[in-house]
């Protein structure tokens, strides 16, 4: 029987509190939930990435790939074979070459694993600045916007190279920042100093990390964290710098290196278009992203907007947003706008749609209901998207795609001509491509006869570009290929006013007089449909058209 006492303490069985309720997340209560979740979303995009196995390369595809088989080979890079970009470029698609082999569709398939890599740093990096949730929100997002292809997301480009080395930087640097470690924070230094070395636009990413820590600084003002800060991500930096130009002085290369790369660039190729051209590039080239995942771009402008608005600290603000200036940046140098030149602003793209839906949860407030309804209906949204463009990634038309991207480049007619002259060729024979075709070189299992396989180059009236014209000429009479691959389309010969012909001209001439005509792919209508005439028909039949290839066979 209870004292009086103890009746006063003790409160009714009625009157009790209530069991405490489990406040874990999801994830907490279930770690292996986010595993499965990423393993099964990078694994269905990995294989939408596949569908896309055979499609005919382009010419920044195939020279990069020609240029690390040579590296491969032992040629030494701005002299045996050149190229305006940094060296690292080399060695990735070397190693890409190492690791697959020298065969396009090998390469196709091997950079599948390379997009699901990218695709896994991807989701760190937004998984540590956001969260678990929103990271698993944006990774289809991300995926698909990877995949546009109006930023040509089929391709193996070097920006995906620049890219996936960006990421690996970042996430590496937001958990430094989280882990409190320095020698985290110089392995993301030593990352995004790579990117640079594959191509220069991975500098605005260094810009940021530095940017990040200076922030960081002036909010906590902790001098001394800042210091070592600094100092462990500039030296991560610096080691890929350091380690290439030891590369690089140790060949005697250096002065050619800084020709191709500084010079060069400098002198010719980002100063021939003007602002105004550059601005109507943009334009153009926007609305033909935009148009292909417009809803993306909504909720991406949105969040410039949502920003603001958010209740986070003022340094965050700073950080998203430069975040998203400075992934533009990128594709601004030389005013081109290039598609492939936007996979280095996807990151921006996605950080901003977080900022949407960021600016939603707070508004639709503590209710977990009503966030879980918003994070289905993000979910929804890579869905519809995919939904809406099933026979572009499930059933894909090479030939259409390509024209709707390259418009009259000859991208569909050079694979239709590399499998031809691999019907044909011999173990040993040599090609010459008189275009700026060199993906005809990976098609035929074959390397230029000549360091100057990008025609389009050595084309321009530049101070040099006589000399290089008569080294392309000497090395084909003496090597005398047993075929000739010529090109008469103006875009892959980038004939202008300012032109020279000469390397033309002397082409037409050699071909009539030492080789025979035997295939001809007629551009009658460019970017939408061509004839492909073999055989005894070559002799009788007349191009329709102004833009044509024809292959040529030495006479015996």
């Amino acid at each position: 029987m209870m004292s009086k006492k103890q009746a006063k303490v003790s409160p009714p069985k009625s009157i009790q509190s209530p069991p405490k309720i489990d406040s874990k997340t999801l994830f907490e209560r279930l770690p292996w939930l986010e595993y499965v979740l990423v393993g099964l979303i990078i694994t269905a995009l990995f294989f939408l990435r596949r569908n896309f196995l055979g499609i005919p390369m382009e010419r920044d595809e195939g020279s990069y790939v020609m240029y690390g088989k040579w590296l491969v080979d032992g040629a030494k890079p701005y002299v045996d074979f050149y190229e305006m970009k940094p060296p690292g470029i080399f060695l990735v698609y070397g190693f890409m070459v190492k690791l697959f082999g020298y065969d396009a569709l090998s390469l196709q398939k091997g950079f599948c694993y390379v997009y699901a890599l990218l695709l896994l740093f991807f989701y760190l990096f937004f998984r540590n600045l956001f969260g678990k949730k929103l990271a698993l929100v944006l990774l289809p997002v991300g995926g698909l916007l990877f995949l546009n292809p109006q930023i040509y997301g089929f391709t193996i480009q070097a920006e995906f190279f620049v890219i996936i080395f960006v990421l690996a930087g970042l996430y590496l640097f937001t958990l430094a920042k989280q882990k409190n470690n320095l020698w985290i924070l110089l392995c993301s230094g030593i990352m995004l100093g790579f990117s640079v070395l594959i191509k220069q636009a991975g500098i605005f990413y260094c810009f940021f990390g530095a940017l990040w820590i200076l922030i960081d600084w002036l909010k906590n003002k902790n001098l001394r964290k800042f210091i070592f800060e600094t100092i462990a991500f500039a030296i991560g930096g610096f080691i890929p710098f350091i380690l290439i130009f030891l590369w690089i002085q140790m060949q005697g290369l250096s002065k050619d290196m800084i020709f191709w790369m500084v010079e060069f660039p400098g002198k010719y190729y980002l100063v021939d278009i003007s602002f105004d051209d550059g601005i109507n590039m943009l334009i153009n080239t926007f609305q033909k992203i935009r148009g292909e995942q417009l809803l993306f771009w909504v909720l991406a402008f949105a969040g410039l907007v949502a920003g603001f608005f958010i209740k986070i600290s003022w340094d965050k603000k700073i950080v998203y947003y430069s975040f998203i200036i400075l992934s533009f940046l990128p594709i601004v140098p030389g005013y081109r706008f290039y598609g492939h030149y936007w996979i280095l602003f996807v990151p921006g793209i996605a950080l901003s749609i977080c900022l949407t839906y960021q600016l939603l949860e707070q508004l639709v407030g503590k209710s977990n209901a009503l966030k879980n309804i918003l994070g289905v209906l993000f979910l929804v949204i890579p869905i519809s998207h995919f939904v809406n463009s099933t026979s572009y990634y499930l059933k894909p038309d090479f030939d259409k795609i390509l024209h709707d991207g390259y418009g009259g480049n000859p991208f569909p007619e050079a694979k239709v001509i590399g499998d031809f002259l691999k019907r044909n060729m011999k173990l040993g024979d040599q090609i010459y491509v008189a275009g700026s075709e060199p993906e005809i070189y990976l098609y035929t299992n074959t390397l230029g006869i000549t360091k100057h396989n990008v025609v389009y180059i050595i084309n321009l009236k530049y101070p040099f570009t006589k000399t290089m014209r008569a080294e392309a000429i000497k090395d084909v009479e003496t090597k005398k290929p047993r075929y000739i691959v010529d090109v008469i389309i103006p875009i892959s010969l980038w004939f202008s006013k300012e032109s020279e012909m000469e390397l033309f001209e002397w082409t037409q001439r050699y071909v009539q007089e030492n080789y025979n005509l035997v295939f001809i792919a007629d551009q009658y209508s460019p970017g939408s449909a061509t004839n492909y005439v073999e055989g005894p028909s070559v002799l009788t039949y007349k191009p329709q058209g102004q833009n044509f290839i024809t292959v040529w066979e030495r006479k015996k």
